[in-house]
């Protein structure tokens, strides 16, 4: 699997609290470059409505993913009031 950075995603990281972005930094630039398949990492949940886009939780912040051919791509990460809005 591909994994593919949205320049906005890293804009949306630098603006969150050291302590919750080092988790997020963690499972993007570390953990996900092991996935298998979306389906494997059991962290992904599927957004109603929408056949490609995911979310991650961590604690109150959510990443958005969209996986569509083998490439996950990390669209945005926003605190949980706020990812609905702006994702997708």
């Amino acid at each position: 699997m591909k994994v593919k950075i949205n320049k906005r995603f890293l804009k949306d990281l630098a603006e969150i609290p050291a302590g919750d972005r080092q988790k997020i930094e963690a499972f993007v630039f570390d953990e996900s470059a092991n996935l298998e398949s979306i389906e494997s990492a059991g962290t992904f949940e599927k957004l109603k409505g929408y056949h490609h886009f995911y979310r991650v939780r961590f604690g109150n912040y959510r990443v958005g993913v969209k996986y569509e051919d083998e490439v996950l791509t990390f669209e945005r990460v926003l605190h949980r009031r706020e990812i609905y809005r702006y994702f997708p």
